[in-house]
C-alpha cells in the first residue's frame, strides 16, 4: 500500500505512525454536525434588521440578525449572490450565474422558485432596490465607451423590460437616496483584499443628481474611500475608509465635512457593509466574520456574530477522483517502468499492465521523480508536512519489480527550510545534484551526505552533467537577465568558465554521451530565432575535418565486428577460420590461461563499459561554437542519442511540428523523428528508444522514428479536501516568502500571516472561498500584480450544448432619449457590421423590426438578439423620409462592439489632435506595451505623424507589458549627422535605424490606469527629460511578474523584480509616475468627447514645438563650398 512521508529516515511502519499523528493533529474536514461559516459573501439587512440574507459556497443563506443557524435559501451548482432584500421585505433579488451569464432574479424573502428578470450575456452586477419597490439598481457593462463600460441602470422588478440607462459614467458600488433622486457611487479602487494602497487608483466616493445630471466630488483621500450607504433620513452616509491604519466603518456629514468614526479595528478591513431600512442595523464583515453594529447609539460597538451551517448541507470531506494526467515522467533505463506525478502523488507502473501503484499519499504535493542509475531507488521531491525537501522511495521487496510492491520505504534526504528544486542524479549515481531556495546549486552524496554548495545565485539554473561526473554545465540569468552556458568543475579547481559569451540567451545544455560535445540552445538574432548551438570541448576534435572522423568511423566499426566475431584482436587481418572439426560437445575445452584469456575478456568487458574521461580546452572555448541555423524556429528541449551520434530537440521546421534530429558536426539538416513534440524526453540505449510524455499521458517511440505509442492509465485517487487545502495554502505562502520581489514582505510578520489564515483555508467550503484566503493573504503585501485564479469553473454549470447564447449587437448604438416608435440610430460603429456603404444606415434613422418583430425602446431586446453569433439578423430601416427598407447582417459580440469603440476613439482624438495643431501635430495612442501595439507605434509614426512638427503620445488606460524600452529606444534615437541625396532633401536613412524613430517634441498623457509598464515609459519620459508629461499621476504598481501552479488547485501571480527610478533610486511600486501638468477628468467627460488632458497637452506641446523653431540649425555646406 502507499505509505505517508516520514520525516525522517525510517520504516514502512514508522511512516505510519507519523502519517497518524500528522492526520490527528489536523482538526477534521467540514465534519458531520454544525460548522461555523466563515468569509460570507454579500451581507443584506431586512428592512426590520430581523434577517440577514448572504451569499456562500456558492448559494444564497438566511439567519437571524443575532446570529445562529444559517438557513439555505437556494441550493444550485451556479453561482447565487448579491442578495438585496425588497423595501417591504417581502422579495429577495440576487444575481446568479447559471450557464448563462450574471443574470438577475428574484425570488420570495423565505425561498421559493426564482423568477429571472434579466437575459443579457454581458451580465449584471445588483447594487440594490428602488425606494418604490417597483425597480432594481444594477451595473453592468455595455457599449458606453471602450474603457470603463460599466454603468447604472434601472430594471424592472417584475417583468422583463429594457434597460434604463441612469447616466454616461462609470461608476460602482451605488447607494440611493431615500427619495431615490440621488446616487452615492465609487469611481476607481484597488482589489478589496489589499491593505495599505496609497495613490491614483484609491477609491473615490461621488454624487448624482439623477435629474439634473450634476456630479460632486465627495471624498477622495489618498488611501481611499469606497462602499458609500444613505443614512435613512438622506441627511449624510456611512462608508468605509482607513482610520488607526485599517479600513473602519465612518459616518460622514456631508454639510460639515466631518467623520465621525463607528469602528476602531487596527487592522484587516471592514468590507461589504449593509444597512437595514430603519437605519438601526449595519451588518459588515471584518476579515473571516460578520458584525453587527447600531449606527445611532451614543457609543455604537461592533458584535462580532457567531453563524453556523448544517453539515449535510456541504460538501462530503472526501474527495475520490480517477487521474488519467501525469507530471513529471520518469522512465526506468530499460524504458520497461516508469514513474510519475498525478494529483500530485508519486505513482510507479509498468509499460504493459499499466496498473499505478501509489508510493506516496500526502496532501501535499510531489515533484520531479528521478531513477537512480542503478534503479534501486527514486528521488523526488515533497513538501510533506509543510517543508520542501528532497525524499528517497526504494521499495519494500526489492526482488519484485517497483509495480509489484504495495510498500515503500521512504526517507528523507534533505531536512531544512530552504526549498530543494531540480534533482538530478550523477551518471554513476554516487552524487545528487540539486537546487536550493531560489537559484544555489548545491551537490552532495547519494545518502544526503556532505551536502556541498557549488553556485550561488537568485535564479534557478538549468544544468546537466557531464558523462564522467567530473563537471556540471548549467545556464542561468546574471543580474541583467542574460542567460550564458557555463561549465563548472565540481573540485573547485577553477572559476566556472563560459562557454556562448553571448549578449542574447543561451541554455538548455545537453552533454554528449562520449563526452567530447556540449550542446545548447541559443537565441540569436532580434527576431526571438533560436537555434541549436554546439562545441567540441578539445581543440583537437574541432580541428578533424570530415574525412579525419570518416577514417575514424570505418576503423571502429572494424574493430567492433571484429570483436563481437571474436576475430582476432581487431587490429589487423582476421585469422583463418577455424578448422570444420568441433569437438564433440561433452569433451572438455582447452582451459584458458590463467594470466591470459580471462584478464583479456575482463579487460574488454570494462573497455565497452568504461566512463569517458571528460577533457576539456578552455582557451577561446567560446569561439568555437557552431551555430545550427534553422529558419523560423526555436528549437528546445535538447538531448542526445546513446551513441553521441544524433542530437534530438522540439521544433517546428517548414511549418511542420515535432521532435527532430541533427548530426554533429556535419549532417545538420533536420530530420524529423516524430510529429510529436515529446516533454521531458530522455533517449535510451537499452531498446533505442526516446521516453518522455505526450499530452500527459508517458509515451516512448522507437530512436529510428515511427508513430508513438503511448502508455494511459487511470489511478484512483482519494485524499482530504481540507488537508488539501492546507497544503495547497502552505505552498502559495511559502512560494510569496521566498519569490516576492521584496523581501521585507512589507513589514509583515509572514509566519504570523500563514497562522492567521491557515485554518480558514483548510476549511474552505469550496474553492471559491479558498481563493478568497490566498489572496487576503496576498493583501498583507500592498503589492501589484498580485493575484490567485483558482483551477476550472468553480462549480458553474454551462447550459448543455456545443455552442452557447450571446447577445448580439448589430454594429448600431441607440438614442436612449427616443420614446419611439422603433429604435433611433444614435451612431454607426465604424469598421462594425452596420457600416457597410450597402446599406447606408445614419444617424437619426429607425430601426423598426427586427427578424420581422417591431421593436420599441421600452423593449428588452434580449429576446430578439440572443442566439449563436454566425447567424444572420434581418432589420427593417426607415430613413428620415419613412421610407423602409431591409438590411441582413451578420451580427458581432458586444466586446468586439467594445474594440470598434477603441478604434473610434483613437481617430476622434487624431483627428481632435490635428484640427487644433492646424495638421502641424500627430497623436497616436498606444493600447498595451506588447509587440502588436509597438508594431502598430512605428507605422504610425509614419501614417500618423509623417510631416508632422509635434506628437502627442497617449499612455492612458495602457495596462503595461514589457516594450517600454523599445519606446524610447525610438523616441531617443541619437541625431549626429544629416544626409542629402542628390537633387533630394535633408533627413537620414531609416535603414540604419534600429526601429523607426521621432526625435521631434513630443508631449505624453497618461493616468491613473497607465499601469506598469507603462508607468515605467511615463517614469522614463521625465527622467530623460524627453516631453511634458500630462494627465494624472499613474497608479504606482511596477513589478515585473510571472506566475505559478499552486498543485492543482490555481494559478499564483509572483511578482519577482523591482524597479527603481534611476535618478532618485526611489521605488517605482506606490510611486506613480507625477505629470507635470495633473488634470482629472470629470464623469462622464470622454464618453461625451470632451477631453481637457488631450486640450492641455495640446498647448504644452505647441509650445514645445514654437522653442523647437527657435533652435539655430547650421547651414549645410558641401565640400566644394568649402573651397
Amino acid at each position: 500500500m502507499p505509505m505517508p512521508l516520514d520525516p525522517s529516515p525510517r520504516t514502512i511502519a514508522a511512516a505510519v505512525v507519523a502519517l497518524s499523528a500528522l492526520i490527528l493533529d489536523v482538526p477534521p474536514a467540514v465534519a458531520q454536525g454544525p460548522g461555523p461559516i466563515r468569509l460570507a459573501e454579500d451581507p443584506a439587512v431586512s428592512p426590520d434588521g430581523e434577517t440577514i440574507a448572504f451569499s456562500w459556497a456558492g448559494d444564497l443563506w438566511s439567519v437571524p440578525a443575532g446570529g445562529g443557524t444559517a438557513r439555505r435559501l437556494t441550493v444550485h451548482p451556479g453561482l447565487d449572490a448579491e442578495p438585496a432584500f425588497s423595501p417591504d421585505g417581502e422579495t429577495i433579488a440576487f444575481v446568479a450565474d447559471r450557464g448563462e451569464g450574471r443574470q438577475v432574479y428574484r425570488m420570495p424573502a423565505e425561498g421559493g422558485a426564482p423568477v429571472p428578470l434579466t437575459a443579457h450575456s454581458e451580465g449584471y452586477r445588483l447594487e440594490g432596490w428602488f425606494p418604490d419597490g417597483e425597480s432594481l439598481l444594477v451595473n453592468a457593462s455595455r457599449d458606453h465607451f471602450w474603457r470603463h463600460a460599466e454603468r447604472f441602470f434601472r430594471i424592472d422588478a417584475d417583468e422583463r423590460s429594457a434597460d434604463e440607462l441612469l447616466f454616461d459614467a462609470y461608476g460602482a458600488d451605488g447607494s440611493l437616496s431615500p427619495d431615490g433622486k440621488r446616487l452615492l457611487f465609487t469611481r476607481e479602487g484597488v482589489a478589496w483584499w489589499r491593505k495599505g494602497y496609497r495613490g491614483s487608483q484609491a477609491s473615490q466616493i461621488w454624487e448624482v443628481d439623477l435629474d439634473s445630471g450634476e456630479y460632486t466630488r465627495l471624498l477622495d483621500p489618498e488611501t481611499g474611500a469606497r462602499s458609500p450607504l444613505w443614512k435613512p433620513d438622506g441627511s449624510g452616509f456611512y462608508y468605509v475608509g482607513v482610520r488607526d491604519g485599517a479600513f473602519n466603518l465612518i459616518e460622514h456629514d456631508p454639510g460639515s465635512g466631518e467623520d465621525r468614526p463607528l469602528t476602531r479595528f487596527e487592522d484587516d478591513s471592514v468590507v461589504m457593509p449593509a444597512l437595514s431600512k430603519d437605519g438601526k442595523t449595519l451588518v459588515f464583515r471584518h476579515l473571516f466574520d460578520l458584525y453587527r453594529i447600531d449606527p445611532t447609539a451614543d457609543r455604537p460597538g461592533p458584535t462580532r456574530l457567531e453563524v453556523v451551517h448544517e453539515a449535510e448541507a456541504m460538501v462530503p470531506p472526501v474527495a475520490r477522483e480517477t487521474l488519467e494526467r501525469a507530471e513529471d515522467v520518469a522512465f526506468s533505463d530499460d524504458g520497461l517502468e516508469l514513474a510519475f506525478i498525478a494529483g500530485g502523488d508519486l505513482w510507479v507502473m509498468d509499460t504493459v499492465l499499466r496498473e499505478p501503484v501509489r508510493v506516496t499519499d500526502t496532501p501535499e504535493e510531489e515533484r520531479s521523480p528521478a531513477f537512480s542509475p542503478d534503479g534501486d531507488s527514486i528521488l523526488f521531491i515533497s513538501d510533506a508536512e509543510g517543508q520542501c525537501d528532497l525524499w528517497r522511495a526504494t521499495r519494500e521487496d526489492a526482488d519484485r519489480f517497483w509495480w509489484q510492491n504495495d510498500g515503500f520505504d521512504l526517507d528523507r534526504v534533505t531536512e531544512d527550510a530552504a526549498v530543494e528544486s531540480r534533482p538530478l542524479w550523477s551518471p554513476e549515481g554516487s552524487s545528487v545534484a540539486f537546487v536550493k531556495g531560489n537559484g544555489d546549486l548545491w551537490v552532495m552524496d547519494a545518502d544526503g551526505s556532505d551536502p556541498r554548495l557549488l553556485l550561488e545565485g537568485w535564479s534557478p539554473p538549468e544544468y546537466c552533467w557531464s558523462p564522467d561526473g567530473r563537471w556540471i554545465a548549467f545556464a542561468r540569468d546574471d543580474d541583467e537577465f542574460n542567460a550564458d552556458v557555463w561549465i563548472l568543475p565540481l573540485d573547485g579547481s577553477r572559476e566556472p568558465s563560459n562557454v556562448s559569451e553571448h549578449p542574447f540567451n543561451d541554455g538548455d545544455p545537453a552533454w554528449s554521451p562520449d563526452g567530447k560535445i556540449l550542446a545548447f540552445a541559443g537565441e540569436r538574432g532580434s527576431d526571438g530565432e533560436v537555434d541549436v548551438h554546439f562545441v567540441y570541448l578539445r581543440r583537437e576534435d574541432d580541428e578533424l575535418g570530415r574525412r579525419d572522423r570518416t577514417i575514424e568511423e570505418a576503423i571502429e566499426k572494424i574493430k567492433k565486428a571484429r570483436k563481437e566475431g571474436g576475430k582476432g584482436d581487431g587490429n589487423g587481418p582476421s585469422a583463418p577460420k577455424s578448422s570444420p572439426f568441433e569437438p564433440d560437445g561433452d569433451e572438455p575445452e582447452d582451459e584458458p590461461a590463467e594470466d591470459e584469456d580471462e584478464d583479456d575478456d575482463g579487460n574488454e568487458e570494462e573497455d565497452e563499459d568504461e566512463t569517458p574521461v571528460v577533457e576539456i580546452d578552455f582557451e577561446d572555448l567560446h569561439e568555437r561554437v557552431r551555430r545550427v541555423s534553422i529558419p523560423d524556429s526555436r528549437e528546445s528541449g535538447l538531448f542526445w542519442s546513446p551513441d553521441s551520434e544524433k542530437l534530438a530537440f522540439r521544433a517546428s521546421v517548414d511549418g511542420q511540428d515535432g521532435t527532430y534530429t541533427i548530426k554533429p558536426p556535419d549532417e545538420l539538416e533536420p530530420k524529423r523523428l516524430t510529429p510529436e513534440t515529446i516533454a521531458g524526453a530522455r533517449w535510451l540505449d537499452e531498446g533505442n528508444q526516446v521516453v518522455g510524455s505526450l499530452g500527459g499521458v508517458p509515451a516512448s517511440v522507437s530512436g529510428s522514428g515511427g508513430s508513438v505509442t503511448r502508455y494511459p492509465f487511470a489511478a484512483r485517487q482519494e485524499y482530504d479536501r481540507r488537508a488539501k487545502y492546507r497544503a495547497a495554502f502552505d505552498l502559495a505562502w511559502r512560494t510569496m516568502r521566498d519569490r516576492w520581489y521584496d523581501e521585507a514582505l512589507n513589514n509583515r510578520n509572514w509566519d504570523a500571516i500563514r497562522r492567521k489564515y491557515i485554518d480558514v483555508a483548510a476549511s474552505s467550503a469550496d474553492l471559491g472561498m479558498f481563493s478568497q484566503v490566498v489572496r487576503l493573504m496576498l493583501g498583507e503585501l500592498n503589492g501589484s500584480h498580485l493575484g490567485f485564479s483558482p483551477s476550472g469553473e468553480d462549480g458553474i454549470e454551462p447550459v448543455e450544448g456545443d455552442w452557447g447564447i450571446e447577445t448580439a449587437h448589430l454594429g448600431l448604438r441607440f438614442d436612449p432619449g427616443h420614446a419611439g416608435p422603433g429604435l433611433e440610430v444614435r451612431d454607426v460603429l465604424p469598421g462594425g457590421p452596420a457600416d457597410q456603404i450597402r446599406w447606408k444606415i445614419e444617424p437619426g434613422e429607425l430601426v423598426v423590426r427586427i427578424d420581422g418583430e417591431a421593436v420599441d425602446p421600452d423593449m428588452d431586446l434580449t429576446a430578439l438578439l440572443n442566439g449563436p453569433l454566425d447567424r444572420d439578423v434581418s432589420l427593417v430601416v426607415r430613413d428620415t423620409d419613412g421610407e423602409d427598407r431591409t438590411v441582413t447582417l451578420r451580427p458581432i459580440s458586444f466586446g468586439q462592439a467594445r474594440s470598434l469603440l477603441y478604434d473610434k476613439w483613437v481617430e476622434d482624438n487624431r483627428e481632435a489632435v490635428e484640427e487644433a495643431g492646424d495638421g502641424t501635430l500627430g497623436y497616436l495612442h498606444i493600447r498595451a506595451m506588447n509587440g502588436s501595439s509597438f508594431d502598430r507605434f512605428q507605422e504610425e509614426l509614419y501614417s500618423a505623424a509623417a510631416g508632422k512638427e509635434g506628437l502627442v503620445i497617449d499612455v492612458r488606460e495602457n495596462g503595461g507589458g514589457s516594450t517600454a524600452d523599445l519606446l524610447l529606444t525610438a523616441l531617443t534615437q541619437p541625431a549626429h549627422a544629416v544626409t542629402v541625396p542628390r537633387g533630394g532633401g535633408p533627413g537620414y536613412p531609416q535603414d540604419r535605424k534600429v526601429f523607426a524613430s521621432w526625435t521631434r517634441p513630443i508631449a505624453v498623457l497618461c493616468n491613473q490606469n497607465s499601469f506598469s509598464n507603462a508607468e515605467i515609459f511615463s517614469h522614463a519620459v521625465k527622467t530623460l527629460g524627453r516631453g511634458t508629461l500630462v494627465g494624472v499621476t499613474t497608479a504606482g504598481g511596477v513589478i515585473s511578474t510571472g506566475g505559478t501552479s499552486i498543485m492543482d488547485v490555481g494559478f499564483l501571480r509572483l511578482p519577482f523584480r523591482g524597479w527603481f527610478v534611476i535618478g532618485t533610486g526611489e521605488d517605482m511600486e506606490l510611486n506613480g509616475a507625477e505629470p507635470d501638468v495633473e488634470i482629472w477628468p470629470e464623469p462622464g467627460e470622454w464618453p461625451s468627447g470632451e477631453d481637457r488632458q488631450r486640450s492641455e497637452a495640446i498647448d504644452r506641446l505647441e509650445q514645445a514645438v514654437s522653442r523647437a523653431k527657435d533652435q539655430v540649425r547650421p547651414d549645410l555646406r558641401k565640400a566644394s563650398d568649402r573651397r
